[in-house]
């Protein structure tokens, strides 16, 4: 079974046409993209921050799985069946983007997959992969997808920096067995030490908590030195109180969150506030 399911990715991925990139897929996730734009076609005119949020409510429970990227060689990798924290947000409005064009299909998701998940759309090694979700969304933005209002809606500036990847290269296999790619994680980290970052505190979150809407990414900071975010979820308005859908490592599933937001992030200790994403 093993081998014959190795067999149908190895067929999925050299099937691509050759003027196309190459994608790893099985049938399976193929077939699992085909029922969720059957289901969510009817509903393509809406904003896509709904979509978002629609399109997240079908993929409740789905089996949280890390690491499912970490494959040889590098290209894009697709799947809808198991997922991370960021895999989720960015299979959403992945979707949602392909929901929006004229005639959605498997080929235009991948293709909207990859323009997210790749610095400029292109995949190319381990280091050509957004790592850093400040990037992912840096990226995103410039593509007029989204914008983050963080400052905006009461944030404070966060002297963030950026280094974690390139000195800590034994938690990275590829970074271990090919140095080469350490300077060009390297030269990601310089650009985004060139901006400037804002964060809403903890303790604030509450009084400035009716400002955001459902479908915003809530991205939950990470206090380890040299990191940006640790956790990512859509913003969720559940019975008047703010909570958010996410691919939890806890639950291992995609989940509503049981607790609103304040309550949540309370007792994380290793997060002091977060950021928010508003898609456009």
């Amino acid at each position: 079974m093993r081998y014959l399911l190795s067999l149908l990715v190895l067929l999925c991925t050299l099937t691509t046409s050759c003027s196309q990139p190459q994608v790893r897929f099985t049938p399976e996730e193929k077939a699992s993209f085909e029922r969720l734009l059957e289901q969510m076609l009817p509903q393509r005119e809406l904003p896509m921050d709904q979509l978002v949020v629609q399109t997240a409510l079908l993929k409740l429970g789905t089996p949280y799985v890390a690491g499912t990227l970490e494959q040889d060689p590098e290209m894009l990798t697709v799947y809808m069946d198991k997922t991370d924290c960021i895999l989720f947000v960015e299979m959403c409005l992945a979707f949602s983007l392909t929901l929006k064009e004229e005639n959605p299909d498997f080929e235009s998701y991948c293709d909207n997959l990859r323009q997210l998940r790749y610095r400029d759309g292109v995949a190319e090694d381990y280091s050509s992969r957004l790592h850093y979700t400040s990037e992912w969304i840096r990226q995103a933005s410039d593509r007029g997808l989204m914008e983050e209002i963080t400052a905006e809606i009461g944030g404070v500036p966060w002297p963030q920096k950026f280094s974690f990847m390139s000195t800590h290269t034994d938690s990275y296999r590829q970074l271990k067995e090919d140095p080469s790619l350490v300077e060009k994680i390297r030269s990601a980290e310089k650009y985004l030490n060139s901006f400037e970052y804002y964060y809403i505190p903890k303790a604030d979150i509450a009084s400035c908590e009716h400002l955001i809407r459902n479908g915003d990414i809530i991205c939950f900071n990470s206090t380890t030195k040299g990191l940006d975010i640790a956790h990512v979820g859509y913003a969720y308005w559940q019975e008047g109180r703010l909570t958010f859908i996410h691919a939890s490592s806890v639950e291992m599933e995609v989940v509503i969150n049981k607790k609103p937001l304040t309550e949540y992030i309370s007792g994380i200790k290793s997060n002091n506030g977060i950021r928010v994403i508003r898609l456009k």
